[in-house]
């Protein structure tokens, strides 16, 4: 069972570097800003604040994992090891996407209560936390400063926030239901939209056929840009 106690691994090191109060942090300042919120705009609100934990902060701290890690040579050790890429994908993504589901159910449930249904919000957030986390990886495996990582991930967000216009009713276009972040946000949005069982259904196959793309994506360049350069030293990656 490595990946299970990879699994465990990457919590205890994203507690012991501080995630965890920083995802304390983040939430508390979400559950404070909801409180202080006229009703009308907190359903839009908890919409827009979810789907930004789960996309941005799962995106930006597995590119703080992997520099760090790219820093200490971990990876010159643990590739040469039965421990496989793809098991060190998955503890990383996993990791981090349950502590987003974790934060943003509570971050939910402080503003509508715990007797709300967020099923399907759960699963918006978790796919959505996946599929970003995924995307970071893939870019952090690529560049060897904090800086580069912010600069690169840049363009390969931009995209993918374009829905959030619709949602915020500024833009729209038919052209967007094929982003999966149309499909993150109608299944935040579900508690309080009630869209039909197509609209889910195509939501959650739209975020699958994304996820299923960043993964191969992001194995390709796990292998390009860490696998295959142990042994190369730091000049070498």
């Amino acid at each position: 069972m490595r990946l299970a106690a990879a699994f465990r691994y990457d919590v205890l090191l994203q507690f012991r570097h501080g995630f965890y109060y920083a995802y304390s942090l983040v939430a508390v300042a979400y559950i404070v800003l909801m409180q202080l919120l006229p009703d009308s705009y907190l359903e839009k609100t908890n919409i827009l604040l979810t789907f930004s934990d789960p996309s941005m902060l799962g995106f930006f701290f597995i590119g703080g994992l992997v520099l760090l890690e790219k820093g200490q040579g971990i990876h010159d050790s643990l590739f040469v090891t039965p421990y496989t890429p793809e098991e060190y994908i998955w503890s990383k993504t996993l990791s981090l996407s349950v502590l987003s589901v974790a934060t943003s159910w509570i971050i939910h449930a402080s503003a509508f209560g715990f007797g709300t249904n967020p099923v399907w919000l759960l699963i918006g957030v978790a796919m959505t936390s996946v599929f970003f986390t995924f995307i970071g990886l893939g870019v952090a495996v690529r560049v060897k400063t904090l800086n580069g990582f912010f600069f690169l991930s840049t363009f390969a967000t931009l995209l993918f926030m374009l829905p959030v216009l619709e949602t915020a009713g500024i833009w729209s276009s038919p052209l967007l239901a094929v982003l999966p972040t149309y499909g993150s946000l109608l299944l935040i949005g579900a508690p309080f939209s009630a869209p039909s069982p197509a609209q889910l259904l195509y939501s959650a196959v739209l975020l699958l056929a994304w996820i299923g793309l960043a993964y191969g994506w992001t194995r390709k360049s796990v292998y390009r840009f860490l696998v295959y350069k142990i042994g190369e030293g730091a000049e070498g990656r």
